[in-house]
């Protein structure tokens, strides 16, 4: 009936003719999904200054705050909403029970938190998805029901503070990604089939006066430290103009300042002191910070339940995946030499054997007494962990699940890359791609559904204003005495460029905002002594334990180290001029210097072949280090009679 009008008679409406999608099983059986919200705390207030003044003035009412919080619930076109209560600490214990199929043919459900208005229509403070695929499994040797929590939910979005300019309103509703804590949601989401009569009922049932879950099953609270010292920072934006600048660190409320306490210039450990902004040399476009021998230090802690175990798990699948990238691409290039079928056999022998014992990578060494005080160290490998997890760490279902179905996807890995393997010309590609199939498949077991720690941001502040940020999960940054459980960004200078703030509907800014050289450590304090001992090596080591008097740490001398871009040619750029052609030329940035290459005329294939040198480059540290501290280096195609970007490269 394309046609014609539809009918009540026609067999494509009726609910038994849904369209199932090829890989969805035949048989989908109803559920009931009850989505159970306790409390939230660290809510923004949705009001401006001016507004909640005169609002506690005309309302005289204690302990009112101008936010009136409620959560709705969007799943299967249904939508479901708690009561709403005032504060930014609101208390719900309410229960919505929403109809289902498992498995899902809506695989997402959409969680937003809004403030209610009186007068005008209600805004959102900030909301997210739960993909259902993620906290359920319907594999029949390990599955299980979508489960998730009781756990705490962080929650991102604007600014925190309430400002009339909605340019960013819609990071609030996923349009984008949030760029600032906007407080944290308790809630727990549990399945249980039904019959098929009560699956007909499409009306939402409410419950109200549900008690918080036990304090027992989350685990101990501890003192957690972001630590990070600054190296340098290089290509700022001229856009940002003549600013005064510092930077912010932050883990969810802790370390963040607001406008006010920007205003006033409060000498706090999370921002850094401000620096006047200074030119590159040969690059007008962008400036840098006077950061010599004296590095500063910022910090901050954050107090929250220790799900390291959460942390630790991901970062031993993701190093997994890397190791195993490097081991495909090795595997990969002697396919390409076209190498005998004996070597081939020996690299798949060494992938298999990764596979089949996935080791932690450490090297550690630990005094002993039996040997002269050296030997090393065995950890477990990732099998042995998810098969004899520690009984104290007081896991939720989900945590429970989540290794029993990685255990399950690791058997299954180990089943197929053991089977026999023919290395004949046109399947040694196809193993190729199989093979990279399994580091895909390990990257995707690492993300936890369930959050341990709120997200850092690293903010550039401008003049008091917050204009570039950098977002870091914190499981990268998490240290552990075992290599294979710490972060991949953890104790080490890393390269970051800053963006700014945009929605989805924006255009991505081709320039380059800001880089900066950063050392990141996320611990807890009683692994506070390990924060200096991963730092490059030179410096006079300030007293522990941290307090807001320390500031910096100061390097006793440096190295100059020569660096050498061989630039060669370019293909197919864009045209931008009126002729059809380009006058591209390179802008190489390494550390605090830029170089050009020569202006090709009207060309969008240029061959320049000339080497550029960079005989100062400052380092501290020692060689190992250098690679760190320098940095990455910056590539950037400019045409030369607009001096608009063509083409960026932020990595060479």
């Amino acid at each position: 009936n394309i046609l014609g009008e539809s009918t009540q008679e026609d067999d494509e409406l009726k609910p038994s003719k849904e369209f199932i999608p090829a890989f969805m099983p035949r048989r989908l059986f109803p559920v009931q999904l009850k989505m159970t919200f306790f409390t939230a705390t660290e809510l923004p207030e949705m009001m401006t200054d001016f507004l909640a003044t005169v609002s506690k003035k005309i309302l005289a009412a204690d302990g009112w705050e101008p936010v009136d919080p409620y959560v709705e619930v969007t799943y299967n076109a249904i939508q479901a909403t708690t009561e709403y209560r005032n504060g930014t600490s609101p208390v719900w214990g309410e229960a919505l029970y929403l109809i289902g199929q498992f498995p899902p043919l809506v695989r997402t459900i959409k969680v937003s938190l809004k403030d209610h208005a009186t007068v005008q229509q209600d805004r959102t403070i900030t909301s997210f998805l739960i993909d259902l695929f993620s906290i359920s499994e319907s594999n029949p040797l390990a599955g299980f029901l979508p489960t998730f929590g009781p756990t705490w939910m962080f929650l991102y979005g604007s600014s925190r503070e309430y400002t009339i300019n909605k340019d960013h309103d819609g990071l609030g509703e996923g349009m984008g990604e949030g760029v600032c804590y906007r407080g944290r949601l308790l809630m727990e989401i549990e399945c249980h089939p039904i019959s098929g009569e009560h699956a007909s009922n499409m009306n939402v049932q409410k419950e109200s006066g549900i008690q918080f879950p036990e304090s027992y099953i989350f685990p101990m609270k501890r003192t957690f430290i972001l630590f990070g010292c600054i190296y340098d920072v290089t290509m700022i934006d001229k856009a940002f103009g003549n600013a005064i600048i510092c930077f912010e660190l932050s883990i969810g409320s802790s370390g963040y300042l607001n406008t006010n306490q920007l205003a006033t210039h409060q000498s706090v450990s999370s921002v850094t002191r401000p620096y006047p902004r200074i030119p590159i040399d040969n690059n007008a476009r962008h400036f840098r910070l006077p950061i010599d021998l004296q590095k500063p230090i910022i910090f901050t802690k954050y107090i929250f339940h220790d799900y390291s175990y959460r942390m630790t798990l991901s970062n031993r699948l993701k190093h997994a995946a890397n190791d195993m990238l490097k081991l495909i691409r090795d595997f990969e290039f002697n396919v390409n030499s076209k190498v005998s079928d004996e070597i081939l056999i020996q690299k798949y022998q060494k992938l298999e054997e990764y596979i089949h014992t996935l080791p932690c990578g450490c090297n550690e060494l630990k005094p002993t007494s039996n040997n002269l005080g050296v030997t090393e160290t065995v950890h477990p490998s990732l099998s042995e962990v998810l098969t004899f997890s520690k009984s104290n760490n007081r896991m939720n279902t989900l945590d429970e699940k989540r290794r029993t179905r990685i255990l399950h996807n690791l058997e299954s890995l180990k089943i197929w890359i053991s089977k026999a393997c023919d290395f004949d010309e046109v399947k040694r590609y196809e193993i190729v791609k199989e093979l990279y199939k399994i580091a895909r498949t390990l990257r995707q077991l690492s993300i936890d559904v369930q959050p341990s720690l709120p997200d850092v941001f690293l903010w550039m502040i401008c003049n008091s204003k917050r204009v570039a940020y950098v977002r870091l999960q914190p499981e990268d940054l998490l240290f552990s005495a075992c290599q294979g459980e710490r972060g991949v960004y953890n104790g080490r200078v890393q390269t970051l460029f800053l963006q700014t703030p945009r929605t989805s509907d924006k255009p991505i800014k081709s320039s380059t905002n800001a880089k900066i050289q950063i050392y990141l450590w996320l611990g807890t304090e009683e692994q506070e002594l390990n924060i200096f001992k991963q730092l490059p090596t030179g410096f006079d080591m300030p007293p522990l334990p941290l307090t807001n008097d320390t500031k910096y740490i100061r390097y006793n001398g440096r190295s100059l180290y020569e660096l050498r871009c061989h630039c060669y040619k370019a293909r197919s750029l864009i045209a931008s001029d009126e002729t059809g052609f380009s006058d591209p030329y390179l802008s190489i940035t390494a550390g605090n210097e830029t170089q050009t290459t020569p202006i090709l005329k009207e060309s969008l294939c240029p061959q320049w072949n000339i080497t550029l040198v960079f005989r100062n480059l400052i380092h501290v540290g020692s060689r190992e280090t250098a690679e760190e501290i320098i940095g990455n280096v910056v590539v950037e195609c400019y045409d030369y009679d607009e001096l608009i970007s063509i083409a960026t490269w932020p990595e060479f």
